[in-house]
Formats: C-alpha cells, structure tokens, sequence
C-alpha cells in the first residue's frame, strides 16, 4: 500500500469517529469551555472544519493561504458531523484521482502572504489529517462536562460499554 492510498484508507475509516464526536456535543452546551484561555466546543468544531477546508487547496493546488480561511459556520455537531463526513469523501475522492507523483508535488502553506510550511502536498495532508485527529482528542474531553456520553472512538469509552 502507497502512502497515497494509505491515506485514502485513512480518511474514509477516521471519518466516522470525527462524525459520532460531533453527533455526542450536547447542542445547548456548544458554547462551554473548560479554561476561559481554552475555545469553546463550537468555536474547536468551527477551528477544525475551517482547517479541513483546506484540504482541496492543498491536494489540488498545493498551497493554501490561512489568511484566506473562511470559518465555516455550524449551528450544531450534526451540521458540523455532515460537513465532515463531506470533507471527508472529497478529500479521499481527489487523493483517489491523483497519480503518485502529483502527490510528491510541492505544497507550501501561507499566513499573510509569508510562507509558514513548506513540504510536499502528501506531507502537508497527513500533517492536517493528524493535526485534526490531535483536535478531535480535545474536544472529546469537552463532552462529558458538558454532559454528554463520550462515543467510542477506537473502541469503547466509559460511556459506550
């Protein structure tokens, strides 16, 4: 297996843990934090599908500029769990489409216009794939002081068994 079609294989098979966390926030809670210098749990769900937004970009055009990131708005994780489960078939969708060495292409990440990463683009996706996965541990702690029942993840929680 690629580390392209690995990729592939990882998308689809993360995609329906992002989207059980999301279904798990309690609607009326999404605007509590555990730390007033922590997001809220809208505001981290809003942070993750901007950043997974990019994921187009930086497949097709390898360079995404995060001055340019538009926040994607939910009103609550089932909107959030949807946009997801799309990013997610897109994503999978455009790696599916792209030959071995468009995905060793260069990519490079922009703030204001200053370049802030520079890698290849498959680099640059694991990079966002992993970094969401970092986000979707976070937000799974938000969920039981807020509470809600933690879903299994990779397995069963203390709230699914």
């Amino acid at each position: 297996m690629t580390s392209r079609e690995f990729f592939i294989y990882t998308i689809k098979d993360e995609s329906p843990r992002f989207e059980r966390l999301f279904k798990a926030l309690p609607d009326d809670k999404l605007s509590w934090r555990p730390h007033e210098r922590n997001k809220s749990a809208m505001e981290l769900m809003v942070s993750m599908a901007s950043e997974f937004a990019t994921m187009p970009d930086i497949l097709q055009k390898g360079v995404v500029d995060f001055v340019e990131l538009k926040p994607v708005a939910f009103k609550n994780g089932e909107e959030a769990a949807d946009f997801f489960v799309k990013m997610s078939r897109q994503s999978a969708d455009l790696a599916s489409k792209m030959t071995d060495d468009e995905w060793e292409e260069k990519a490079e990440m922009l703030l204001k216009g200053k370049s802030e990463w520079k890698a290849t683009k498959n680099i640059m996706a694991w990079g966002l794939i992993l970094d969401l996965i970092h986000h979707r541990g976070q937000l799974s702690v938000y969920i039981r002081p807020m509470g809600g029942r933690v879903p299994s993840i990779y397995g069963p929680s203390g709230d699914s068994k």
